[in-house]
């Protein structure tokens, strides 16, 4: 039985290469530039040292409140700190006082005695 053998198209090698270029073409751009390339990831990094940053700074107020709070503590009352809150909770002043009032924290109160401070 004779076999045919069909003589290839030189097209058909270059439809081929360039079906494979354009398969190599789309992961490198999505490589470089698709939602988890080295775009994105360079605005993972920023994201993070942001959220890092707010991290650090969260860490510091509550060191701050908590030392705050020890302060009130029955074992460790500071007179001059149960003062100010009592102040700021309720609104009063002696009428001698200046009162000023500054800070993101409302209710910090800050009195300078009328006489000579």
């Amino acid at each position: 039985m004779p076999t045919r053998h069909r003589k290839r198209s030189p097209l058909a090698f270059l439809v081929a290469v360039a079906i494979l270029l354009a398969i190599a073409g789309y992961f490198a751009w999505q490589g470089t530039q698709g939602g988890y390339g080295a775009a994105a990831r360079a605005l993972l990094a920023e994201e993070r040292a942001r959220k890092e940053a707010e991290h650090a700074a969260l860490l510091e107020r509550r060191a701050v409140l908590e030392a705050r709070v020890e302060r009130l503590r029955t074992h460790a009352l500071d007179a001059d700190l149960l003062d100010e809150r009592a102040r700021a909770k309720l609104n009063m002043a002696h009428p001698n006082e200046l009162v000023i009032f500054h800070g993101e924290e409302p209710g910090i109160v800050h009195s300078l005695a009328a006489h000579g401070r």
